[in-house]
């Protein structure tokens, strides 16, 4: 099935008082499990020709290989040389037998990915230890040219998915620019127009420092009320619900559909207007815009705040407090517990936050701002079936259940839902 098997470094190899923060990037299981591509840790120069063996190249497959087992992503000749940590492994495909990014897309498959799972072992600490276990996986393996159609037809829709990412980042980037310039700076325009404080608008003195003048400083509960309704999955009628959980944000910020007998824990039910911030090691921004489903009954992880405001309008507004710096900095300087997995703010003390406030400017604000918001929810929504659509066309097209015609043309900017 695949030219090479590497697995992670032990920790023997791969010591913490050795890990930098500079150097040459060691990839961690989050590179495998989000596909993301930012590094906490690096190895000197001297290091990485001692573990050279586990250098990542283009091509190759990164598998979750504990813990979080089976979670797959490909590197790409964008990302940068560096080393596999020991919760990861590298497969490396033949290229003449096997197109990389179906062998990717298999393991993105149910199929494929129960196939890692069910090779796991361990009661405590799951993971995948032998190189026989990956090797005696089989796979559906049509021609080349044929592997080639597939990847091109699942890719076209990644990759409308991912256009759709960068839109919605440069949305919210908008947004807070926005916000920063108007709530920090104090540049919101005054009553010609002009920026206020660089145009000589009078400013005061105030527990937060200088403010503009007929500002006042305002805690966040003061303009938002935090939501405690709960939802207790073992005393519900409902047979499903539409879960806001941690791993379905860090996936794609988009709820799941679970059962409610899955759900072992109760929930804060939630509605229109709501937005979510987790307390939980927040040193992770996890901040979610919600769009209310009237099919299911709506629930987000205890480990999340709820904050509910009256309209979309003020939502936005709020929104922007919870995504800018300084409430992030206020969170992290507020948390208690030793180590990250433990790290937690109180949400009586987050949502004692404070800020400098005035209701016009905020008003303002919030017109100018609300519908882009509006459109990263629809966005969202359309990448949520978007996703739904590649996941239930992909086994079929690796089976032969569905074939792709040779003369399809996919357009990107066609697959708008």
């Amino acid at each position: 099935m695949e030219k090479g098997y590497i697995r992670g470094p032990f920790g023997s190899a791969l010591k913490r008082s050795e890990l930098l923060q500079e150097g040459v990037p060691v990839y961690e299981q989050k590179n495998a499990i989000y596909n993301v591509r930012t590094f906490r840790y690096f190895v000197s120069k001297e290091k990485y020709e001692e573990l050279k063996r586990f250098t990542v190249k283009p091509y190759d497959l990164l598998i979750s290989c504990s813990g979080t087992v089976g979670r797959t992503s490909i590197i790409t000749p964008k990302d940068p040389k560096g080393i596999i940590s020991q919760a990861l492994l590298i497969l490396r495909p033949d290229v003449n037998i096997i197109n990389p990014y179906y062998l990717y897309y298999f393991f993105q498959s149910k199929k494929g990915h129960n196939e890692l799972i069910n090779r796991s072992s361990g009661s405590v600490q799951v993971n995948i230890a032998k190189r026989n276990i990956i090797e005696n996986i089989s796979i559906d393996l049509p021609s080349i040219s044929n592997q080639k159609k597939i990847v091109d037809f699942l890719s076209s829709l990644d990759n409308k998915i991912n256009s759709n990412k960068n839109i919605i980042a440069n949305l919210e980037e908008i947004s807070q620019t926005l916000f920063k310039r108007w709530f920090v700076d104090f540049e919101f325009p005054d009553e010609n127009g002009n920026p206020y404080k660089s145009s000589g608008g009078e400013m005061v003195d105030s527990e937060l420092g200088e403010i503009p003048e007929r500002w006042e400083v305002v805690k966040l509960k003061d303009i938002v009320y935090q939501k405690k309704d709960t939802f207790n999955p073992k005393k519900s009628n409902e047979l499903k619900v539409l879960h806001f959980s941690l791993p379905a944000f860090d996936s794609s910020q988009n709820p799941v559909i679970d059962d409610v007998n899955a759900i072992k824990s109760n929930k804060w039910i939630i509605d229109e207007n709501c937005i979510l911030f987790s307390k939980m090691n927040p040193s992770t921004r996890r901040i979610w815009l919600t769009s209310n489903d009237g099919k299911y009954l709506n629930v987000a992880s205890s480990e999340f705040v709820v904050l509910k405001s009256d309209n979309s309008y003020k939502n936005a507004f709020i929104y922007n407090i919870c995504t800018s710096d300084k409430f992030s900095e206020f969170l992290n300087s507020n948390t208690t517990g030793s180590t990250n997995s433990r790290q937690r703010v109180k949400p009586d003390i987050a949502i004692s936050y404070k800020l400098a406030f005035h209701n016009e400017t905020s008003m303002l604000f919030s017109n100018k701002v609300e519908p882009y918001l509006e459109k990263i929810k629809v966005i969202r929504n359309e990448n949520q079936k978007l996703a739904e659509l590649r996941d239930t066309l992909l086994p079929k097209l690796m089976s032969g259940e569905i074939e792709i015609p040779d003369d399809i043309e996919v357009n990107e900017d066609e697959l708008s839902i």
